[in-house]
């Protein structure tokens, strides 16, 4: 485990360190006993050294803050033992960190005599703790997780070398569905963590590790924590933030397209012939709201057009509305960045006839159409727009296959 790994998943909480209740500062003390010191640090590169020296850190809770050191000692001869001490107002998480940061044991204090057994010549199972039933348990749980997330990035890395290398669909949703079982198991783990965890500041932990947990899981899990812990400030305080943001979303998608049928758009093209939205029914298309003098369209457009390319052959294409006001400048750009689908344009800037129907404030922006008209997805951005083009394609191939294996009826 090491300590970027520790310190990633630590500083994803940003307010657990109020998780319990205030109280006068209590000592708590780290007895460490060592062995196999000369192997520490063993495969840094020549030359580097290990500074020999141990010490007890608090983990603050924002992306961008620096450990706070509360004690630290000498680690002398290659076995022996040393105690760190440090003082909290509350149930936080700290880590014993070795030399120049080369290995770390996490730690939370509900115990004030902590006894740790460390061979430093390891890199795995290098720990045992006594005397902090909540530190077992979160080492229980990074060893899990990061375990799991192991195999969720090897699936991605994977799905993302198939992809490169054009793979058949077949194999390609396969490898979808492992990556997807990957969080599923891991979103499976933490739901039985955080219902059977006795201390809350883990159960908080575990549901902020959550990959894609959906809004009923992720709510059931907080409403679990927080009837078992309903003084717990920090509890209370996600419950709040919860309900808001989905007040929040809620009024988001009321202002979103998905779902809804697309608004008719009816634009002239270069030579002034206007083409309209619904000539397209019976396709896949995106609606790519762009212009010619907006940076991050011209970032965005190399996206799309990987996207058009990989897709235009399976009944997906690309309508361009620009909201350009100069003719020259539109059609150059849809040349340099080889823009080869239809494009369609009124040259009257943010009056455009395509903000007064599609009501966006900024660009790039996106709606992805079905075959029947109907907006299933806005604002792709990144892979987003190959993922979900994907993703439809196969589930529709699936349903074409499902209905071509279903044994006909037999005439009565």
């Amino acid at each position: 485990m090491t300590r970027h790994f520790v310190v990633l998943m630590l500083s994803s909480l940003l307010i657990i360190s109020y998780s319990c209740k205030e109280k006068s500062k209590n000592a708590f003390h780290v007895t460490v006993a060592y062995t196999n010191a000369d192997k520490l640090g063993a495969d840094l590169p020549p030359g580097k050294t290990v500074e020999m020296k141990a010490y007890l850190e608090e983990i603050p809770y924002g992306k961008d803050a620096a450990p706070i050191i509360l004690d630290s000692n000498k680690i002398s001869g290659n076995a022996g033992s040393f105690v760190l001490s440090g003082s909290a107002k509350q149930h936080s998480i700290y880590e014993v960190v070795f030399g120049d940061n080369t290995l770390e044991v996490p730690l939370i204090n509900d115990g004030n005599d902590i006894k740790l057994n460390i061979d430093l010549g390891k890199r795995n199972d290098f720990y045992q703790v006594e005397g902090s039933p909540a530190s077992k348990q979160l080492q229980e749980l990074m060893d899990n997780v990061g375990r799991k997330n192991y195999i969720i990035e090897k699936s991605f890395a994977e799905l993302d070398s198939l992809k490169r290398a054009g793979a058949p669909d077949s194999v390609m949703l396969k490898s979808t569905e492992t990556k997807n079982d990957a969080i599923v198991d891991l979103n499976n783990y933490l739901k039985n963590f955080i219902n059977k965890t006795t201390d809350p500041t883990l159960g908080i932990l575990a549901l902020s590790w959550g990959r894609s947990l959906s809004r009923i899981d992720f709510e059931n899990a907080l409403n679990g924590l927080v009837a078992r812990y309903p003084d717990n400030v920090v509890l209370q305080n996600m419950k709040k933030s919860f309900l808001q943001q989905s007040q929040a979303e809620h009024q988001q998608q009321e202002n979103s397209w998905v779902g809804k049928q697309a608004p008719e758009l009816n634009l002239p093209d270069a030579n002034g012939k206007n083409i309209s939205l619904a000539s397209f029914k019976g396709k896949y298309v995106l609606v790519d709201f762009w212009a010619s003098w907006c940076e991050p369209c011209r970032m965005e457009n190399p996206n799309v057009v990987k996207a058009y390319q990989r897709f235009k052959d399976k009944n997906f294409t690309v309508l361009g509305v620009s909201i350009d006001s100069k003719k020259d400048a539109w059609q150059k750009a849809i040349k340099d960045d080889n823009l080869t689908w239809t494009h369609v344009s009124d040259l009257k800037y943010w009056s455009s006839a395509a903000v007064q129907i599609y009501k966006f404030d900024g660009i790039p922006f996106n709606v992805l159409i079905d075959p029947q008209g109907k907006v299933i997805a806005e604002s792709l951005r990144g892979d987003g727009l190959e993922n979900k083009l994907n993703e439809v394609l196969s589930e529709n191939k699936t349903k074409d296959i499902s209905k071509e294996s279903k044994p006909k009826e037999e005439s009565k």
